[in-house]
């Protein structure tokens, strides 16, 4: 195994394309540090290690998936084999891909949309992390701030993946 790794570090394109994939992770990494604003992460972090333990976490994960974890669920790959308009594009070649690879981010969207507001909605009434005020516009605001950071850290997530393939 190290000699493979050696052998491939010893290639300049190689080398450069394990640098930039090891860039990312660390930018991923660094990014996990960030604290979405107005949660309360001391009861996430008091649930986590209580359900957290004993592949309960998975299962927390398969309920906010809808089922699509514990499914092995990948949509759009999927569909390319069974909608005949999203085939074509498959079979088109380089246009075609990019075609594809547009509707995929628009389907990542709107999944990162509505898992954000399912993760705001567990987290705000199962879990009562999140911080409430007495105004009723400031608890609107919170909720739209907290859903807003949960969409952009996966849009940040599906674009740094795709820059990997590209690179």
């Amino acid at each position: 195994m190290f000699k493979t790794l050696r052998d491939a570090w010893s290639i300049k394109d190689i080398r450069k394309k394990l640098l930039y994939t090891l860039f990312m992770i660390i930018i991923f990494r660094l990014g996990c540090s960030v604290v979405v604003p107005f949660l309360d992460t001391s009861v996430v972090s008091d649930w986590m290690s209580q359900k957290a333990t004993n592949g309960n976490f998975l299962e927390y994960l398969d309920i906010l998936t809808g089922g699509a974890l514990s499914q092995a669920t990948i949509i759009m790959q999927l569909l390319t084999y069974a909608l005949p308009p999203l085939e074509r594009l498959r079979d088109e070649g380089e246009e075609g891909q990019k075609v594809l690879n547009k509707i995929t981010a628009a389907v990542a969207l709107a999944l990162a949309v509505f898992m954000s507001v399912a993760y705001y909605l567990t987290l705000k009434n199962s879990m009562n992390a999140v911080k409430t005020y007495d105004s009723t516009a400031a608890n609107v605001f919170v909720g739209i701030i907290i859903v807003l950071c949960f969409i952009a850290g996966t849009c940040i997530v599906v674009w740094m993946g795709n820059r990997i393939n590209d690179n």
